[in-house]
């Protein structure tokens, strides 16, 4: 639900840069300022931007839905907390994505990651869907040409989407999440700093393993909620305002409004 004007607009604009960026690699950077490739950020910058990472909001609701899981708890319980874990999700990717491309490459030129390159090249060697698509698809959506998921995940069983759950809960990802925590915590961490990298790599594989495997199933975290009437009213203003010839804006007007700089390189 978005609750105001600014959100929305905001909104719309993330999904217009999905559409206008599909053959580029995008940024919606604030000011001029970029992150660094992982391989030349200092230790403080490293372990500054590993922090939002690891304290994503998936894996505070990951250990909820372990709880739930353990206690029997109600299938309509699992279903709303599962929400928060795939919303969780879809904040991780956007995270993770920025480097996806630095991280391979990282991957790809260390000598000692080899079991990671494997890894790597299955992934790629079984992915359907398009960089856009995967995109796309963790709103519920999907793009035209890319295959559709074979499972529907509300259509589960009480039974089935239980083992689903499980099996997301048992993920690996969550155990390399755990041993990053704990390097980074290290008292005296530039001594780790290469195997907190590899640590991250490891880390970001075990994501690109979970995005696979999510391939096969739909699922819209919106669906079944209701908009909030004061939103409905919005939108029907703003209906009404643009089939009476209102004013409308362009993509680098809306971006200039809400202060956001965006560039898409090649």
């Amino acid at each position: 639900m978005y609750p105001n004007r600014y959100v929305y607009k905001l909104y719309i604009l993330t999904l217009i840069c999905i559409i206008i960026c599909k053959n580029y690699t995008y940024a919606i950077i604030e000011g001029d300022e970029m992150i660094p490739h992982i391989t030349d950020m200092t230790l403080e910058q490293f372990s500054n931007w590993l922090a939002p990472i690891v304290n994503c909001e998936i894996f505070a609701s990951r250990e909820c839905l372990i709880a739930l899981l353990a206690e029997g708890a109600p299938h309509e319980t699992l279903e709303d907390e599962f929400r928060e874990f795939f919303n969780g999700y879809y904040v991780l990717a956007l995270e993770l994505e920025e480097h996806e491309e630095s991280v391979l490459a990282f991957i790809e030129g260390s000598s000692t990651l080899g079991h990671l390159k494997h890894r790597v090249a299955a992934v790629e060697a079984q992915r359907k869907i398009s960089p856009l698509g995967r995109e796309a698809r963790r709103m519920g959506l999907s793009v035209h040409g890319d295959p559709l998921p074979e499972i529907k995940v509300a259509a589960l069983s009480p039974n089935k989407f239980r083992q689903f759950v499980q099996t997301l809960g048992g993920w690996r990802l969550f155990v390399s999440r755990k041993r990053l925590v704990k390097l980074m915590e290290t008292e005296k961490p530039i001594k780790i700093v290469d195997r907190l990298r590899s640590e991250l790599c490891e880390f970001f594989v075990c994501y690109l393993e979970l995005e696979l495997f999510l391939e096969n199933y739909d699922y819209d975290p919106d669906e079944g909620l209701e908009l909030r009437p004061e939103f409905i009213e919005e939108l029907e203003r703003e209906e009404e305002y643009i089939r009476s010839g209102g004013k409308m804006f362009t993509l680098e007007e809306v971006a200039e409004e809400l202060g956001i700089d965006l560039k898409c390189t090649n």
